[in-house]
Order: C-alpha cells, then sequence, then structure tokens
C-alpha cells in the first residue's frame, strides 16, 4: 500500500507541477519586483486560495492580478513552488531567512515550521 501511496504523490507532485509550468487555466497574475520593471506570473487562484490564508483573503475580491513589488522573481517562484508542490531549495542562511520571512508574510505555518528546524 506504501508504493501505491508513493505512486499518487508523486503523480500529484508532477500534475500540480505541470499545472504551474504550463498555460492551461491560468486565471490570476502576480506582478513582482518594481513598477517600472514589473515580471508577471500566471498562477491558478484556486489553488493558491487553497493552500495560502494570505492568497484566500487576498483572492476574494474579483481582482484579477496583485502587485507584490516587494518580493523578486526568484523568491515568489520559489514559494510558488512550495505552494503548488510542497517543493523548497533551502540553499544557505540567508536563503532561509528570506523563506522564513516570506512564510510568514504569506501565511504558510507548516513551511515556517520547516524553516525554523532547519535553523
Amino acid at each position: 500500500m506504501k508504493n501505491l501511496e508513493k505512486k499518487v504523490t508523486k503523480n500529484l507532485i508532477k500534475d500540480y507541477s505541470n499545472l504551474l509550468n504550463g498555460n492551461s487555466f491560468k486565471d490570476f497574475s502576480i506582478f513582482v519586483e518594481n513598477k517600472s520593471n514589473p515580471f508577471e506570473i500566471k498562477v491558478h487562484k484556486s489553488i493558491l486560495s487553497s493552500r495560502s490564508p494570505f492568497f484566500n483573503e487576498s483572492l476574494r475580491q474579483e481582482s484579477l492580478s496583485i502587485s507584490l513589488n516587494q518580493f523578486n522573481k526568484k523568491e515568489m517562484e520559489s514559494i510558488l513552488s512550495y505552494i503548488y508542490y510542497g517543493n523548497i531549495s533551502f540553499e544557505n542562511q540567508e536563503n532561509l531567512i528570506q523563506l522564513l520571512e516570506i512564510s510568514i508574510y504569506f501565511k504558510l505555518n507548516l513551511l515556517k515550521e520547516i524553516i525554523q528546524k532547519k535553523f
């Protein structure tokens, strides 16, 4: 049974990865970096709102986008990787501090707990 559960989990991660990296059914945009040079990341409202209390609250409005200029492209892509399929990269101590701050901002308590255990 454990092998079957691992296979299901692996397939789920692959499917969500395909959603994040593909262009199908994306209904929301996140703009990061600065206003004069924004970078757009297209995402799925339903996935963001189900995984992050921050997005659950923020996406209740009928907006089609949000600007999160306090984050850069790499940080946002990293947090979206966690939101979509639970994968997070711990590159170095500085990266851990940034990810901890981001996990607090987006109210990702499990990620916050994981990062705190890494310290």
